[in-house]
């Protein structure tokens, strides 16, 4: 007999427990979201009329970002072309590729690369921690004539990345990126090319962050630097899905 009550004992305790974990289980199986950097590349050959005669004709506007998909940025990166950062669900990984393979393409060639937010992993090395969201300043702030970079550091594949730090380090790279005055709008890996850092800063600062990276960044990196400016708000209205979210 205790035997017996033992057993339903045992029985009703794993009962129990398994539901307590299947409970527990299910916001932690929640669906990652993913970010994607897409580089849309005009065709010169066209002029921009042309070009958005082609995106309005094949659906562009209608079509993306697909539903779930939302907008994080959405720039003119001046001498590559518009750069989209999307956040979306893996599982619409496809969905965003289709869309673009069929309103995106003849206006633009694409390019596609996994992202992820770095800012929150150095933030605390960095002396300068300004940072600013475009989206939720006021008219009066946006009525400053403030510059928008972005900045490629491309990483130096002959090295670790404990090397690399080490450099950065030794060179002061956090203590002089971002200079006095300028402030950090997104800083990203974008995997296959190397960090991405968005700043927003004043004209006269132009030569201030370029000497900062070259005294602070080259060896570790090889940089690209492009005059960039915030496209989305010119181009919300025209969306279907206007869903867009800060990082």
């Amino acid at each position: 007999m205790k035997n017996i009550l033992l057993l339903a004992l045992f029985l009703i305790s794993s009962f129990t427990y398994s539901q307590t974990t299947v409970g527990k289980s299910v916001p932690e199986n929640k669906e990652d979201k993913l970010l994607l950097t897409i580089f849309l590349k005009h065709d010169q050959s066209k002029n921009i009329d042309e070009i958005e005669k082609i995106k309005t004709d094949q659906g562009f506007y209608e079509n993306f970002p697909p539903e779930d998909v939302s907008v994080v940025d959405w720039y003119v990166v001046m001498g590559i072309g518009q750069m989209v950062v999307l956040e979306l669900p893996a599982s619409k990984l496809r969905t965003v590729n289709v869309a673009l393979e069929k309103t995106a393409w003849k206006a633009f060639t694409t390019e596609f690369y996994t992202t992820y937010n770095l800012y929150p992993i150095i933030e605390n090395k960095l002396k300068n921690k300004s940072k600013v969201d475009l989206n939720s300043k006021t008219n009066a702030e946006k009525s400053n004539d403030k510059l928008l970079v972005t900045v490629f550091l491309k990483h130096d594949q002959s090295r670790v990345l404990s090397e690399i730090e080490t450099i950065r380090t030794n060179q002061g790279f956090y203590e002089s990126l971002p200079p006095e005055g300028v402030s950090v709008v997104n800083w990203f890996v974008v995997m296959g090319l190397g960090q991405m850092v968005v700043l927003e800063l004043p004209a006269s600062k132009l030569a201030a962050v370029n000497l900062a990276i070259e005294r602070t960044a080259w060896k570790a990196f090889s940089t690209d630097i492009y005059p960039t400016y915030n496209l989305y708000p010119f181009i919300e209205s025209k969306f279907k899905n206007k869903s867009k979210v800060n990082y």
